[in-house]
């Protein structure tokens, strides 16, 4: 009985101190149930998470004592009290509480971070992500996995995570990850909505363009007729409007998502202006001095809150709003107006198309929800669209009646056939222009597709110890792909570089670069032979043209690289078969930007073989449009390896053509393969 009696008191101490160790390694455990994810949203575990630096592989222990450890944004990994500070890398762990609901459920674990991620359950590890594949600026890499809970309900998350040298200096790619659970199929329901989505936002770009068109029309078939003019701008102004909401959704990094944003206020602030400019066509001759102030009030709005940025872009239009609200009142009250039949049409329109965009403004500051969601603004331009056509209707229909009544039978007759000689001499000198523009346009492609070509080296250079092989295989609009090679001490110096842009100006720039690489001495040092590169393309004020470029100087024992916006040089190690990159990350040359271009290097071995690929290869898309990728080129060259340099080229070769299919390929692909030959001549030259 004592010996029970004891063994009970140190079960309960024990208890106690197991409760009081959990509650102090994470007060506030996060828990999944059902109800987690009844809106079919993914659960996002942005709370603090518990920090510590190093690196210790026991800190995914489920049973480690984590209370000492700092709380820490994940998203910011920013600590929220005193203690060890983010300095790249570390330890996060997160505890949760799980519903005996959802134990055998399958969900979706994901994970999106630049740099590495591992992430643990339980201690054991169920996810890797790598961010900055496939020849891709570094950004937020994504990866997921399906896992699936058991009791008992406490379970733990553990992340190692190392932000790394891209994530710092890459735009858009701040430290930081951000991890979710969701529901297995919620993507595929999320990815339906998502098409319909798209699917509305293209029929409501289409539908203000055609009605842009038709007003257009109208304004060339009667000048007079401004209101069609004005019209025609604001649909075409709301049509831009929605492509820019639509590509901001789609582009990749969130710097290109941020400017998209900041630009689409001009778009907005324009599409009310030409509302304003509308009403005043209609109503008032000839227009008030007031319509300056306006245009220059936009405008201003427009600038400030594209250089302010921050959220601006999206609510800048609120102040304009109220404004010209403001205006149509004076004007109607100043009853120095004109009397039109039927204005009572258009007025009733704009008041209804005021009261929908007030509901917008009230929907997206929260105070009502938003009836379609975030395309809820997609309903802003119908009540005018109607009330514009109803009103040019019923003026079209009773300009038809006066005509009846005025016009004898020859009359129309000849005016019929005098507007079908117009259209058709129209018709045909739009085919002429088209004819003469396409011949143009095939004449220059073939010009900048010779000069492309005569950029590059007749001949391969024999370089003791290393084997080559380089290919181009150009797309059917010729960009500004360019390798070219120079020997240089026992070793080899190469030069593979892409030129923004396609035709002629592509050209030029490749002229330029090949002249200074052809010309210059080049110093040991390739950062500063980048650097010199980059001053002299400054000087020559070629913008918005610029150079994306590697150079490389090869031995058959060791590689420095030094790379301006170009894709890794990735080595196959012929020793494990794995294959490393090498010497990503700059500027491209040319820009206004000032740049900082870092040298690095690797030591080779026999048989080693490197891969210098433009952006093109990593970019190719399948049939389906997925990008063959920084692990589709990894595998490619461990697949091409082991054979001489010129025969790794041809297997590359074979295999983008078989990833690419039937699909036009739509940029140049430029292969180089250099390859430390095997043996005891791969020791010689060094």
């Amino acid at each position: 009985m004592r010996h029970t009696s004891t063994l009970r008191a140190l079960a309960a101490a024990l208890a106690a101190v197991t409760a009081c160790v959990a509650s102090a390694q994470e007060p506030q455990p996060a828990r999944l149930g059902v109800a987690s994810f009844a809106r079919d949203t993914a659960v996002e575990m942005t709370l603090a998470w518990r920090f510590h630096p190093g690196d210790d592989p026991s800190f995914a222990a489920p049973a480690l004592d984590d209370a000492a450890w700092v709380p820490i944004d994940p998203l910011r990994l920013v600590p929220a009290v005193p203690g060890p500070r983010w300095s790249g890398s570390g330890w996060f762990r997160r505890h949760l509480v799980i519903d005996r609901r959802l134990f055998g459920v399958p969900l979706v674990l994901g994970v999106e971070a630049p740099g590495a991620a591992e992430v643990f359950l339980d201690g054991r590890c169920v996810l890797r992500s790598v961010a900055g594949t496939g020849g891709a600026p570094a950004g937020a890499a994504g990866a997921r996995t399906a896992v699936t809970f058991a009791p008992p309900a406490d379970h733990v998350l553990a992340v190692r995570y190392e932000a790394g040298r891209p994530a710092a200096t890459s735009p858009g790619a701040e430290p930081g990850f951000h991890l979710t659970f969701d529901e297995e199929g919620a993507l595929a329901r999320r990815l339906a909505s998502e098409r319909w989505r798209v699917i509305t936002e293209i029929v409501f770009m289409v539908f203000p363009a055609s009605l842009a068109l038709l007003h257009l029309a109208l304004f060339w078939a009667y000048p007079k007729a401004r209101e069609n003019l004005f019209y025609a701008l604001w649909m075409m102004a709301f049509a831009a409007v929605v492509l820019c909401n639509h590509l901001a959704r789609e582009l990749g990094t969130e710097s290109a998502r941020a400017l998209l944003v900041r630009l689409s206020i001009f778009p907005v602030m324009a599409g009310l202006l030409f509302v304003l400019l509308t009403y005043y066509a209609i109503r008032t001759r000839p227009f008030p001095k007031s319509w300056r102030f306006f245009t220059a009030f936009a405008a201003a709005v427009a600038i400030v809150a594209a250089a302010v940025g921050r959220g601006l872009p999206g609510r800048a239009w609120y102040v304009f709003l109220p404004a010209m609200a403001i205006e149509i009142w004076r004007v109607e009250r100043s009853r120095r107006t004109l009397a039109r039949s039927d204005l009572a049409i258009v007025l009733w329109a704009m008041l209804v198309q005021f009261a929908v965009a007030v509901v917008v403004i009230l929907s997206n500051v929260g105070v009502l929800p938003a009836p379609l969601g975030d395309s809820t603004y997609l309903i802003i331009p119908l009540p005018l669209a109607v009330g514009m056509s109803v009103f040019l209707a019923r003026s079209f229909a009773r300009t038809n009646l006066d005509l009846e009544r005025r016009l004898v039978e020859v009359q129309q007759l000849s005016e019929q056939v005098l507007e079908q000689e117009r259209a058709a001499h129209a018709q045909e000198m739009r085919q002429r222009l088209l004819e003469a523009d396409h011949r143009r346009t095939e004449a220059e492609v073939e010009a900048a597709r010779s000069l492309q070509l005569s950029m590059l080296p007749s001949a391969l250079p024999a370089v003791p110890g290393l084997e080559l092989g380089a290919a181009m295989l150009t797309a059917s609009e010729v960009g500004g792909d360019y390798y070219d090679f120079r020997e240089d001490d026992g070793g080899l110096v190469i030069a593979v570089g892409d030129a923004t842009g396609h035709g002629v100006a592509a050209g030029i720039m490749v002229t330029a670069v090949k002249a200074l690489f052809a010309s210059r001495t080049l110093p040991s040092d390739l950062a500063r032979t980048v650097a010199e590169c980059n001053r002299v393309l400054r000087s020559m004020n070629l913008r918005p043209l610029h150079m994306c470029l590697t150079l490389a100087r090869v031995t058959p024992r060791s590689i420095s690289v030094c790379s301006a916006a170009m894709p890794p040089v990735l080595i196959h190690r012929a020793a494990s078969g794995a294959v490393e990159e090498l010497g990503k990350g700059g500027l491209p040359l040319g820009s206004h930007l000032e740049g900082h271009w870092e040298e690095r290097a690797a030591r080779l071995e026999p048989g080693d073989t490197l891969l210098f690929a433009s952006d093109g290869f990593g970019e190719l898309e399948d049939p389906a449009g997925s990008a063959l990728g920084f692990e589709g080129a990894s595998r490619a060259l461990r697949e091409a390896a082991g054979v001489p340099a010129a025969e790794v080229v041809g297997r590359l070769a074979a295999a983008a053509a078989a990833w690419r299919g039937d699909r036009p390929q739509g940029d140049d692909l430029t292969l180089v393969v250099v390859r430390v030959a095997p043996g005891p001549s791969s020791r010689a030259g060094v």
